[in-house]
């Protein structure tokens, strides 16, 4: 019989959680007692329905404190054992075990020439190649590092239990484990103030620290040992961070922010370079009496100023002192740190990495490749990628404050102008004039409002930045809301009053500007915006040489907008046409794509969404998102972080081949029907969301979006401004909420109504998901979130909204959209259940229900109670733990 890897699989996750769940059996025994341990397991024992509704309707608020704890650690522990059951297993939820997948660069090379790309081809995509994963910092993340933490070393000693043992050294380990179990037991799973900015650029700094760095450096130095005459991988891929810099609606982020984020990923970096180059030194022994050396290496050695006598005749060392001691007074200068040294600071990367290719040019010349190493190939490489900033940050502002900012500028320097009034042509018009000369509009002489003063003081810290750090500390400026060609001239303006941007017949600017359209209204109009602004004169000069264009598609609110399938297609929409407007203007694109950790957001497997983009919209130039508890998730150990980074990399190769050609596209003979369907699920969407009076009543009613706005998860508020209207709340919040309640509202309403609207039959349905890739991804990202929702769950979060008339209408509307969703998905697929077809996604979704469930229904009776009208801090507690667990149990927040 042939072996089953997936029945093994899943027989080795029960047995790692039977392990882990009786060893935090015997910690809450010791600590708490066996009463405690046993209303735990007497709420395991009680299965589901009524029986555990009796359960939790007879506890004291103590008692329900204690139990959300205890399940949610569970939860946590459930996901320990399953992904130490797949040695971090590189199948990503809602990505099918047995499905083709483009894991690693060398298998995209494969799969490009069996696509009949030639050598020469391929070397020149790879040459091309840009690709950068953003690290942003909005609340998704539950947990707390500490928490995390724990959970790593955990699952590290699980590992470790892989093979057999002797006794004692398993006892060891079942010792050491329950220390953990015990120390993560007893540690907060919530906190108790919202984090600040500076917390979050610590907390993922360190997971780049730890892992992202580390993995980083691991594929510089495979790629270069497997393509040896490949590009610099250093620019292949880098890393971005709105960490700083993101200040949206966010009243935490001042130029203090930008330049702690910077100081700190300075001291980061450096502190890598240094640990690389003490090592090197220590290696590279070789005597000048044994060796030849280049002269430009004797020189660099001469230079270090080092008399060390043991060190007389090892220039090699000598030349790698002098650089340690340069990077060491570049760091006290960029970093903020204080050790000292009378060497010359280094002016800049460049310089830094001009003396290592002294180093490896010397070493090749009289020794060959092999004897340059590979640690000094990984850190050149790691250099171009992260010269002395480590992450490129954007600066991300709203297009109302950039108004509001000149409105004033000009209202002091040009008296009767209000610049608000102006029509768009008009706007255009001024704003053109400003950069056609270097004459700034803000006066020292003029008291500013605090805003447009915090603003210039942000512009102020960029220039700084860039002065300091060079040109790639800061990757772009996001224009959030952007709608017109004058928001994307307004930046430029603001540019010009710190030194960013210089005025003039040609105007140049050292940042680039990137406008993020959101809604379906502005992804529609995306495609013309970007052409009127790409026919400009200023916008050639503007955007350097060669001129390249980035565009932001935004996935979240256009989701909020319109709804899961209108959202998608709107976004494949506008990347398609942008790539021909941008091809006809003679400009390169690169597409920014903000995609969420969840479905609803954009989520989902990366890889996957990646090949599924449309011919010509990717061109080997690719950024985007990574968000809140998906950083820890994709990124949180070295070898997890390293296979993703490749991963991403290899998707974005191969969809660079796929076609150059823009107005070519997979989808088009299938555009009719998408373009029915999605309008359809549009308006399908509205029609509950927004044209339904009731309804914004029952989302605050019927999930816990209340709850989780008092939730210490992140350092914005979560919503825009102080109403509860669903217009103003952020995309987060509103996925997150509807996950919690078992909903999955946002991943899949509208689609059935938008099939049933277009007249598609089953039969169109499976030649369209067989037939084009964009259309596959959306099925299956879909069939997954149907899985997850449970509507029996979500009935009882709906029972809390008081009015059973709206309650009936909208909840049968909800319920009978989701049945209609799971029938035309199982039509589809051919099959009786959701994820047949994926047994291993199956039987993930499956352990996870049993650990969810139980939280959920506990959840329902807090609620309950504080719709009533209770108010205790045990009972707030308790509900955020259940928030806690459900996100873990369900591996997704917002």
């Amino acid at each position: 019989m042939r072996p089953d890897p997936a029945r093994d699989r899943s027989d080795n996750v029960r047995a790692n959680l039977r392990l882990l769940e009786g060893l935090l059996a015997e910690v809450i025994d010791d600590l708490d007692g066996e009463a405690a341990a046993g209303l735990l397991e007497e709420a395991r024992r009680a299965g589901e329905g009524d029986r555990l509704a009796d359960l939790f309707q007879g506890l004291t608020l103590d008692q329900a404190v204690f139990l959300a704890r205890g399940l949610a650690v569970q939860a946590q522990l459930a996901n320990i054992a399953e992904d130490v059951a797949g040695l971090r297993a590189p199948v990503e939820i809602g990505q099918a075990a047995d499905e083709a997948r483009i894991a690693t660069l060398s298998a995209a090379i494969d799969a490009l020439t069996y696509n009949g790309l030639d050598r020469d081809e391929i070397e020149r995509l790879m040459r091309d190649l840009q690709v950068s994963p953003v690290l942003t910092a909005h609340p998704t993340e539950v947990r707390r590092r500490s928490v995390v933490e724990r959970q790593f070393e955990i699952a590290r000693l699980l590992g470790l239990r892989r093979h057999a043992l002797p006794p004692d050294l398993d006892q060891r380990l079942r010792d050491d484990l329950f220390r953990e179990l015990a120390l993560l037991w007893r540690t907060r799973l919530t906190r108790p103030e919202r984090i600040t900015v500076a917390d979050e650029i610590r907390n993922t700094l360190a997971i780049v620290s730890n892992a992202m760095l580390p993995a980083l450096a691991e594929l510089y130095e495979s790629w270069g040992r497997q393509f040896p005459s490949g590009p610099d991988f250093g620019k292949v891929l880098q890393l971005g961070s709105w960490l700083g810099g993101d200040r949206d609606g966010h009243p935490g982020v001042e130029a203090e922010a930008l330049r702690e984020a910077l100081t700190l990923q300075a001291r980061l970096i450096f502190g890598f370079y240094l640990t690389e180059v003490r090592r090197l030194r220590e290696d590279l022994s070789l005597a000048a009496e044994l060796t030849p050396v280049s002269d430009a290496l004797l020189a660099l050695a001469e230079a270090s100023g080092d008399d060390n006598p043991h060190r007389r005749d090892e220039p090699y060392r000598r030349a790698l002192v002098g650089v340690e001691q340069r990077l060491t007074v570049t760091m006290d200068r960029l970093g903020g740190t204080r050790f000292g040294g009378q060497a010359e600071a280094y002016a800049g990367p460049d310089a830094f990495i001009a003396d290592l290719e002294v180093v490896a040019a010397s070493l090749l010349a009289h020794g060959g490749r092999r004897v340059v190493g590979s640690r000094l190939a990984s850190l050149i490489a790691v250099a171009k990628g992260c010269g002395f900033h480590l992450l490129s940050i954007d600066l991300r502002q709203n297009a109302d404050v950039h108004e509001r900012v000149l409105a004033e500028l000009f209202g002091h320097a040009a008296p009767g102008l209000d610049y608000r009034d102006l029509d768009e042509a008009t706007k255009v018009t001024v704003l053109l004039g400003e950069l056609a000369n270097d004459r700034p509009l803000r006066s020292p002489f003029v008291a500013y409002t605090p805003e447009t003063l915090k603003e210039l003081a942000i512009f102020d810290a960029a220039a700084q930045a860039l002065s300091a750090y060079g040109p790639r500390a800061l990757a772009s400026y996001i224009i959030s809301k952007s709608d017109s060609v004058s928001d994307i001239l307004e930046p430029y303006v603001l540019f010009k009053q710190a030194g960013i941007a210089f005025g003039g017949m040609k105007p140049t600017s050292r940042l680039p500007v990137t406008p993020l359209f959101e809604t379906i209204g502005d992804l529609e109009r995306a495609p013309g915006i970007i052409a009127a602004w790409l026919a400009m004169p200023q916008a050639r000069s503007l955007l350097g040489d060669p001129a390249r264009q980035e565009v932001m598609l935004g996935y979240s609110d256009s989701n909020k907008d319109g709804g899961f399938f209108t959202s998608r297609r709107a976004a494949t929409q506008a990347a398609q046409a942008l790539a021909q407007v941008c091809e006809d203007a003679g400009v390169a694109l690169r597409l920014f794509h903000g995609r969420g950790g969840s479905v609803g957001r954009g989520g989902g497997p990366t890889g996957q969404a990646i090949l599924a983009q449309p011919r010509g919209a990717v061109r080997s130039r690719i950024r985007l998102t990574e968000q809140g508890e998906m950083i820890t998730r994709r990124f949180g150990d070295a070898p997890t972080a390293r296979r993703n980074l490749e991963e991403l990399v290899a998707a974005a190769l191969v969809a660079s081949g796929k076609g150059r050609a823009a107005g070519e596209g997979d989808d088009d003979r299938f555009a009719p029907q998408m373009d029915a369907l999605a309008a359809g699920a549009f308006a399908a969407n509205r029609g509950l969301v927004y044209e339904d009076a009731a309804f914004e009543a029952f989302f605050w009613s019927a999930t816990p979006i209340a709850e989780i706005a008092d939730l210490k998860i992140g350092s914005r508020p979560p919503s825009r401004g102080a109403s509860r209207r669903i217009a103003d709340l952020r995309a987060i919040p509103w996925v997150f909420s509807w996950s919690q309640a078992r909903f999955m509202l946002p991943a899949w309403y509208g689609f059935a109504s938008g099939v049933r609207t277009a007249g598609l039959s089953a039969a169109t349905l499976r030649e369209m998901g067989q037939g084009s890739d964009f259309f596959a991804t959306v099925l299956s990202n879909m069939e997954l979130a149907l899985a997850q929702s449970d509507m029996d769950l979500a009935g009882q979060y709906a029972d809390l909204f008081p009015d059973p008339t709206a309650r009936a209408r909208i909840f049968d509307a909800v319920r009978r959209e989701w049945e209609a969703a799971c029938e035309l998905t199982l039509a589809v697929r051919g099959a009786t259940r959701l994820l047949q077809l994926q047994p291993e996604v199956a039987d993930a979704v499956a352990l996870g229900r049993v650990r969810v469930d139980p939280l959920n229904r506990l959840q329902i009776e807090l609620l309950a109670r504080r719709r009533r009208g209770e108010d205790d801090s045990r009972l707030r507690l308790g509900l955020h733990q259940t928030v806690s667990g459900i996100a873990a149990a369900l591996r997704s927040t917002g």
